[in-house]
């Protein structure tokens, strides 16, 4: 009977001196390397706090026209500015580059009052190249052969859908192609050439990316434009990857995010033709009468001290008949309501970095945050 209580003993003992020491190296191995994404149940698994904040931006597009310096509707100092970003970023050193941006656009909506969608591509198992939607019509025909080469990121495409779930969002993964008003002011930012300056390859040819070393992921808004709590939550909701990198298991390291949000300050098209006539008859005007005093308004909201309720503010907008002037449609002033969140959530000032008016259109151009060492 001892002998068998011996045995029992023994074997017991090692039984759990096998469980401990496999336990301790299974701790170890996951304090050490992050979990696949696909494992992953919630977001905080699989990022790290960043050291470097980079800022955040909301550009004002304008029409596909934009992409050419001196092109009809378009405004020259606004694509003087958004390029001038787009290069310091490029130029940036890698420590400090972003490895991807996060876009949300005026132009894509979700079919949901609280759905965000994520723009992915099946290709390369997710990681493939962002297809352009030429989402304009009537156009030269030089400008549909435009082009704009820039990789989705799907490790970054599922962790904002994981974090936007967190956040309350119903989120989903669409296959869909990045729009105008995301890759019109891109290719002003990153791209050397277009039609007219450089003719584009024949068909048996492929540029190289004009983003060869940032990923780029498009954002939806949700389908109610009239709703600023739920897009400003939705900014302070992307202001999470500012502030935290994505483990990338395919590349096996951690990557650095920023944020652009596109819109327009003023967006007026119904008025845009009484505009050409407001301005031949006034000839020294630069916009229609209400297009100044917005932007002004907006300047004043958006550079206000961070500690006072902005999103308050931007729902006082609605009583406002100088917004609805301004935007009949409010899809080109919710990327700024993003914005705001991006700024408040970060307690970080937002300023105008750039205004201009023509006819019923307005350029603002509004940076969040600070510059990286001087380096943007």
């Amino acid at each position: 009977m001892q002998f068998w209580l011996t045995s029992i003993v023994t074997v017991l003992s090692s039984l759990l001196i096998y469980y401990y020491y496999n336990n301790n190296n299974n701790i170890l191995t996951t304090q050490s390397q992050p979990d696949s994404v696909s494992d992953m149940s919630t977001i905080s698994k699989y990022v790290k706090h960043q050291g470097s904040i980079l800022p955040s931006y909301f550009f004002s597009h304008g029409g596909p026209t934009f992409m050419y310096e001196t092109g009809s509707f378009g405004n020259q100092g606004a694509w003087n500015k958004i390029r001038s970003i787009g290069h310091q970023i490029k130029a940036m050193p890698s420590s400090d580059k972003p490895d991807y941006i996060i876009v949300v656009s005026a132009h894509w909506q979700s079919s949901g009052s609280n759905t965000i969608e994520i723009g992915t591509t099946w290709s390369n198992a997710g990681n493939g190249e962002n297809p352009l939607i030429y989402d304009f019509y009537g156009f030269p025909k030089y400008m549909y052969a435009e082009e704009f080469h820039s990789n989705n990121n799907v490790a970054v495409a599922n962790a904002i859908k994981s974090k936007l779930a967190e956040s309350g969002f119903k989120t989903e993964l669409t296959d869909r192609g990045i729009d105008h008003g995301v890759w019109v002011p891109f290719k002003v930012a990153f791209s050397g050439y277009n039609t007219l300056s450089d003719p584009q390859p024949d068909y048996q040819e492929k540029r190289q990316l004009d983003l060869p070393d940032i990923a780029m992921i498009q954002v939806s808004l949700t389908s109610n434009d009239t709703d600023f709590d739920t897009h400003f939550k939705l900014g302070q909701a992307l202001d999470f990857f500012r502030h935290n990198q994505v483990w990338d298991e395919t590349n096996k390291k951690y990557l650095k995010g920023m944020v652009i949000c596109s819109g327009m300050s003023v967006h007026n098209l119904r008025e845009l033709g009484v505009s050409m006539q407001y301005l031949q008859q006034n000839p020294t005007a630069k916009g229609l009468p209400y297009v100044k005093p917005f932007n002004e308004l907006i300047k004043s909201i958006v550079e206000a001290d961070t500690s006072s309720n902005i999103l308050t503010k931007l729902n006082e907008l609605k009583r406002d008949p100088l917004l609805r002037k301004a935007h009949p449609t409010l899809d080109h002033f919710l990327p700024l309501v993003v914005a705001c969140g991006i700024a408040n959530d970060s307690k970080q000032n937002v300023k105008e970095i750039y205004n201009d008016e023509l006819g019923s259109i307005g350029w603002g151009i509004y940076q969040i945050g600070n510059n990286v060492e001087s380096k943007i």
